[in-house]
């Protein structure tokens, strides 16, 4: 499947600004393919979500989770959060690495102007943040969704 021509502006934005601050990043669209996030063991059946970016700390652990979106629907923005914090493994090529207190990013295009779904994400966000920061369960630490241009 093509990558869309906005997706991959903003891929490409982020990549590059996480690259300038020294850390690794790896990008799906790449030499990996699928940057695809595990409950368990790094099985087909296992495969949660996957992701756009994964950034990592100086330590070599798995810090950032970023999710392009380019159409906000509320019910996938919401999934991807659940979905994701459900995961205990990512896996890159050959290599797996643990998920634990990473921090989730969701980027998706300004909605149209009449559109009900800013106002539903908006309704949405605080009650999500509150159940990944106070669940005892799954590896998130927090996240954040960001409108780009």
């Amino acid at each position: 499947m093509k990558e869309q021509e906005w997706h991959k502006r903003v891929r490409e934005e982020l990549y590059e600004k996480h690259k300038k601050m020294g850390l690794r990043v790896e990008t799906s669209h790449s030499v990996n393919p699928n940057l695809e996030l595990f409950r368990g063991s790094p099985r087909r059946a296992n495969c949660l979500s996957d992701a756009d970016l994964i950034v990592f700390d100086s330590n070599g652990n798995v810090a950032q989770i970023i999710e392009i979106e380019s159409e906000p629907n509320p019910k996938k923005v919401s999934g991807v959060v659940v979905a994701t914090n459900l995961c205990s493994l990512c896996k890159i090529g050959n290599e797996t690495h643990p998920l634990s207190n990473v921090f989730l990013e969701i980027v998706y295009r300004k909605p149209k102007a009449k559109s009900k779904k800013a106002d539903k994400l908006e309704v949405m966000y605080e009650p999500l943040r509150e159940m990944v920061k106070n669940g005892t369960w799954g590896c998130l630490s927090d996240f954040k969704w960001d409108v780009h241009e």
